[in-house]
């Protein structure tokens, strides 16, 4: 059974066999059609089709969220140029400042609930994202140097993402639990951030600092090979737009009220 839509005015027909319906296209009846009319039709069609499911919200008042094509420029610092923005980027000898991090939330099933550990079925699920806080980063005056040091370092915040995510898969494999997110994701996020704050730092004090010869070349090399190096764990769009919603997108799951918090921090104390 085949089913023809057309987005627009449209009324669909299917075709079961050799029986064929009549398709009309706004007021005119397609078995009266030139058959290139027909086919440049389809062809409309289907690129519209391909158009809308291939968008991705990537942005909403607060945030912008990481995507390959996904690039920040001047208006996405929106935070007011205050005491503490001059203060800060005076200190650090800095145009701009940019505030970048990994969000992320843990939705669980809803059996997970029940007091029975026998009854808790399915997987809980994390759904992260690299955000530039727009609110969050100020600018005094442009400079395109460290514009592009700023995508750089929200491309670092995208592989150490992607490590996140591998090591959880790699976590529940080896432990074969099904709430390896609301166990060990504060554990494991907290040293990715670590990672990723000491790789901001190496930049900032190559680049921008120091202003090494071909630094930010190098850097930029590194961590392409990186991202290529972990395809496999990058940022989708379903998280995103998670994240954006605001509530749980799959039926049978709610928004986890309480993770575990840091394993390591636990152990040392």
């Amino acid at each position: 059974m085949v089913t023809i839509t057309f987005l627009g005015r449209f009324i669909y027909t299917t075709v079961v066999g050799n029986v064929k319906k009549y398709i009309r296209f706004g007021n005119q009846d397609l078995r009266h059609m030139n058959f290139k009319t027909f086919i440049f039709i389809l062809i409309i069609v289907a690129k519209s089709s391909a158009t809308a499911q291939n968008h991705v919200e990537t942005e909403d008042k607060d945030n912008l969220y990481w995507q390959p094509n996904v690039e920040i420029d001047y208006s996405h610092f929106q935070s007011e140029s205050d005491a503490d923005c001059i203060n800060y980027n005076e200190k650090y000898g800095l145009k701009m400042s940019a505030n970048i991090q990994l969000l992320g939330i843990v939705d669980i099933p809803k059996s997970h609930l029940s007091r029975k550990i026998k009854k808790r079925t399915g997987n809980d699920k994390l759904y992260l994202a690299p955000i530039f806080c727009k609110n969050c980063s100020c600018i005094l005056s442009e400079d395109s140097t460290e514009l592009v040091v700023y995508q750089l370092l929200f491309d670092v915040a995208e592989m150490c993402a992607r490590g996140l995510r591998k090591e959880l898969i790699e976590t529940q494999q080896e432990m074969n639990i099904n709430n390896v997110n609301a166990m060990f994701y504060t554990t494991i996020k907290n040293r990715w951030d670590e990672r990723m704050r000491g790789t901001w730092a190496s930049i900032y004090q190559d680049v921008l600092i120091q202003k090494k010869d071909s630094a930010y070349i190098e850097w930029r090399k590194l961590v392409d090979e990186m991202l290529e190096k972990n395809k496999d764990f990058a940022t989708q769009p379903y998280e995103i737009e998670r994240l954006i919603l605001g509530e749980p997108v799959e039926d049978g799951y709610v928004e986890a009220k309480t993770i575990i918090g840091d394993l390591k921090n636990n152990e040392e104390n």
